[in-house]
């Protein structure tokens, strides 16, 4: 191994206080309880339309996003794109970084090398080290999403491309029966490539679950989606306080 690649593995294994790129989906959900186990997430940071009042990720409505950061006891700062999405990340990075004296910044990237390469300069940019503990290759993905049902986290599909699926598939809780139909349709068990994007509910990491008390499938722009509109905050017995 290399001098740079040793000095990179050092890096990786500090102790950082890290603001963490947050969809409210499973690979932001599984990329915290990776980080939480080696590092200080000190809040969650997400993208989104203040005229619209939704996440640009998900679509997430914002009352619904902010409950579900409340459930997992993490601040959360939302971040309005006004058209100028890196600039207004960037900025925000700035800003995030002195409030909360943060030196990394994580995002939930899986394989994709032209999305990791984007995140890294905006992350260096801003002056913090970017982080990726869910990095794999397209071949061995299936095994991330093994473990977020093994460790028994509870996500809702909350959003499908209609171009791979029906609306059927919207609702669904995501456990052994969708792994198993969706390897079966010959799809990115992941949906790294946008097949389909889930919501969390319930996890290990989690202080509170989170019970949808109203929502409705409708389709926009080529995606049938399940617009949560309500959520209620549950009590959880033995849940373990976060760092």
């Amino acid at each position: 191994m290399n001098e740079t690649k040793v000095v990179k593995k050092m890096e990786e294994k500090r102790k950082r206080r890290v603001i963490l790129s947050w969809s409210g989906g499973k690979d932001s959900c599984l990329a915290l309880y990776h980080l939480q186990q080696q590092h200080d997430v000190v809040c969650l940071l997400s993208m989104v339309s203040e005229k619209d009042e939704r996440s640009h990720t998900h679509g997430t409505r914002l009352p619904i996003l902010k409950l579900q950061a409340q459930a997992l006891g993490l601040p959360v700062v939302l971040i309005d794109s006004a058209g100028e999405y890196e600039q207004s990340l960037q900025r925000a990075l700035v800003e995030i970084k002195e409030e909360y004296n943060a030196d990394a910044v994580a995002f939930g990237s899986l394989y994709q090398e032209e999305d990791r390469q984007w995140n890294e300069a905006v992350s260096y940019k801003a002056g913090l080290v970017p982080l990726f503990p869910l990095w794999t290759t397209r071949e061995q993905a299936d095994r991330l999403l093994d473990e977020f049902i093994s460790l028994e986290f509870r996500a809702v599909i909350c959003q499908v491309s209609n171009q791979h699926f029906d609306k059927t598939w919207v609702g669904r809780m995501l456990g052994w029966r969708f792994f198993y139909d969706i390897q079966q349709a010959g799809k990115d068990v992941m949906g790294e490539l946008g097949e389909y994007h889930s919501f969390v509910l319930d996890g290990p990491n989690f202080l509170k679950r989170l019970d949808i008390t109203k929502a409705e499938t409708i389709l926009n722009q080529g995606l049938w989606s399940l617009d949560i509109q309500s959520c209620q905050l549950v009590e959880k017995t033995g849940a373990v306080q976060s760092r």
